[in-house]
């Protein structure tokens, strides 16, 4: 089996590969650890404080948080250190807040700037550009990786990082604030905004409907898929990069393209199609029962088809 990518700026042999597979796999799920759990607090303190400073004060710090891990990144793989490195790496992006407080800021900046008639309109729009980037990125990664090797791709990424967060900082508009409470009065480390979004699922409405526990419910559903959602990650690469399948970086490029590409055409498509005939509440167990039968599929898999037939099976007969 060749070496499918290339941790440096150099080429390395196969068992020298394998051993980075397998020290990158002890840590990784420490890594999604360590940034997804302060992201959870950072989307709170951000979305809180930027109600009365403006999106943009949201925006900035995943940008920041970005290019302080891809940095670190060029300087581990170039320098060959062990993978541990990258938790501290992570630890930069997990307190910028990560992709969840970039995804919270960019569409709450859409709100702020829309009236209710554009709104839903650029709302689509974004998604669809959010979606078309991550299908160009997984589909381009494998072979910038293969081609240029680890650290010339993070370089690649941190320009564009940059560039993103100089047009942020420089031209950018910014927007006036939702809240009524003044830049003055804001502080941003201060528990009130965690008391304003716990209180929505300890207190119920003033018409005594239950919403609290709805929100209970919902929230436990949506943990425990989200947990599955970013644990299969690491698992998935290390499962495709390992006997039998053996996958190269440009397959795992292909896979994760055709899975992006099947998630968001079955969410902008069939759900939309299923809702207004099953509910939300259907949709939800269909999306969970298929999920469960995408990933028996896949983690049976004995050849190179088998994990791409599982996503067609997913767009034909439902959506996860």
């Amino acid at each position: 089996m060749l070496a499918p990518v290339t941790p440096g700026f150099s080429k390395v042999t196969t068992v020298n590969w394998l051993s980075h597979v397998h020290l990158e796999g002890g840590c990784s799920v420490d890594v999604c650890f360590i940034v997804q759990v302060p992201s959870f607090f950072m989307v709170i303190l951000l979305g809180g404080y930027s109600d009365a400073t403006g999106r943009k004060a949201a925006l900035l710090p995943p940008l920041v948080g970005a290019t302080a891990r891809l940095l670190l990144s060029v300087g581990i793989v170039s320098f060959d250190l062990h993978p541990g490195f990258l938790i501290i790496a992570s630890v930069c992006e997990g307190f910028g807040g990560g992709i969840c407080t970039m995804l919270m800021a960019s569409f709450s900046y859409i709100s702020s700037i829309t009236d209710m008639h554009s709104r839903s309109r650029r709302v689509v729009i974004l998604e669809a550009v959010n979606g078309l980037a991550f299908i160009l990125s997984d589909f381009s990664i494998g072979y910038a990786i293969s081609l240029l090797g680890y650290a010339w791709t993070f370089v690649i990424l941190l320009g564009i990082i940059f560039a993103t967060l100089c047009y942020v900082t420089f031209f950018l508009p910014k927007v006036e604030s939702v809240s009524v409470i003044t830049t003055e009065d804001t502080e941003f480390f201060s528990s009130k905004h965690f008391r304003r979004l716990f209180a929505l699922y300890m207190n119920d409405d003033a018409d005594g409907s239950g919403r609290h526990w709805k929100l209970r419910s919902t929230l436990l559903v949506f943990v425990v898929t989200s947990a599955i959602q970013l644990g299969q990650f690491d698992v998935q690469t290390l499962f495709l990069l390992s006997p039998p399948l053996c996958f190269t970086s440009v397959w795992i490029g292909y896979f994760y393209a055709v899975t992006d590409l099947v998630r968001y055409l079955t969410t902008l498509i069939v759900t939309h199609v299923l809702v207004d005939y099953v509910g939300d509440l259907i949709l939800i167990v269909i999306g969970l029962l298929f999920g469960v039968g995408y990933e028996l599929m896949f983690g049976l898999s004995q050849n190179r088809i088998m994990p791409f037939m599982g996503k067609y099976i997913i767009v034909q007969l439902g959506l996860y």
